[in-house]
């Protein structure tokens, strides 16, 4: 094989996935619902204890999008940040970085060049509207750049427009030749700002909408974060979700929300209304699967052997039987790997992290490479 077919601790290869059916159903009835002609927004709930595979599974989910090409753009997002601007930049980059996968150099270059006689389409905000149009002139063939001494050119205001989205303080200057009064001070702004420029985006047919995913949702609370800044950042959450889709206008926005049932109680208690829209009290929350007894652990481990063989006869042009790289696990292995040292299923039952990391280890005690030479 290419490598251990288990990888170690904290590492995810996202492409294998092993018996999460359910959840996988609705994630799929989750795009499904974004991808209509007219925005929309889901939610997906994932509940899970501590290394049961939440964030294997949301890892698995944002490869199934980009391996299908489907006009998402994928954001993973650590709730603990409990920043909601921090969550606007990253979503930002991720549109950029998707734009680029597509051959645009950036999501403000893209929109620029398809803008037709300054129509704007979905955009209302004022300062939006006079920085986009500000752009469009300093891109024509024959525009002079700006300032003094010529020193802002469309580059350079893109640059500038750049620093505005993401809620950066300009000189006045630097307002003055975008067009823009003032900074957007606050995620709600950005967020506003954010759902309009996409709105536009996806009219020009660049993507579709966004999907999140934020891991961990259990961390906002034992953070170590203020409360109040907790609040703000829930508060974000839900403003953000419930700005995505206007009345008229507006991009799809699919959020899959992973946490323990503890974090999804102290969700409730904190703010209701999101805990409602994450989708942590209707038919869109689901239980991970666990692997639970010493046949769904040999399976699991199956799953793992199965796709790294794949991988190397497809690469080597070879063709390995099963059989024999499925001799790297052995039954003993297995127990070793599944319940430890104490025999016991009703006390040591591994959860998947646990379990990969224990068949990582015993793999590698069998690579000989790995092996000390004796002293001469």
């Amino acid at each position: 094989m290419r490598r251990n077919p288990f990888p170690p601790a904290r590492t995810i290869y996202p492409e294998v996935i092993y018996n999460q059916v359910e959840a996988l159903r609705l994630f799929a009835e989750g795009v499904k619902g974004v991808l209509g002609d007219t925005p929309a927004r889901r939610t997906l709930a994932l509940l899970g204890g501590t290394g049961q595979g939440k964030s294997h599974f949301l890892r698995h989910c944002q490869y199934e999008v980009k391996r299908a090409n489907i006009p998402l753009v994928t954001v993973e997002f650590l709730a603990g940040t409990s920043s909601a601007v921090v969550l606007v930049r990253d979503i930002y980059r991720a549109v950029d970085e998707h734009l680029k996968a597509n051959g645009e150099t950036d999501l403000l270059s893209a929109v620029i060049s398809r803008l037709e006689d300054d129509s704007f389409g979905p955009v209302r905000q004022t300062d939006l509207r006079s920085a986009l149009a500000t752009l469009r002139q300093a891109s024509q063939p024959n525009s002079q750049p700006a300032g003094l001494h010529g020193q802002y050119t469309a580059e350079v205001l893109r640059d500038v427009c750049w620093r505005w989205l993401q809620g950066e303080t300009l000189t006045q200057t630097e307002r003055r030749y975008l067009h823009v009064s003032g900074r957007l001070s606050t995620a709600s702004l950005m967020a506003r700002v954010m759902t309009e420029l996409f709105a536009l985006a996806r009219l020009q047919k660049h993507f579709q909408g966004v999907m999140i995913c934020l891991d961990e949702v259990e961390a906002v609370f034992f953070s170590g974060v203020p409360v109040r800044r907790i609040q703000a950042f829930l508060q974000d959450m839900r403003y953000m979700f419930d700005e995505a889709v206007g009345q008229t206008s507006g991009y799809s926005l699919l959020i899959l929300a992973g946490s323990t049932p503890r974090g999804a109680t102290d969700l409730r208690e904190y703010n209701y209304p999101l805990f409602q829209r994450l989708g942590f009290e209707t038919e869109a929350r689901v239980s991970l699967h666990e692997v639970d007894t010493l046949d769904e652990a040999r399976h699991f481990a199956e799953v793992y052997v199965r796709f790294e063989l794949e991988e190397f006869n497809r690469e080597r042009s070879a063709s390995v039987a099963f059989e024999k790289a499925r001799q790297l696990i052995t039954e003993e292995d297995l127990e070793r790997a599944f319940y430890g040292r104490s025999k016991n299923p009703s006390a040591d039952v591994r959860n998947q992290a646990r379990l990969l990391a224990e068949l990582h280890r015993i793999v590698e005690e069998k690579n000989p490479d790995r092996a000390v030479p004796t002293s001469q």
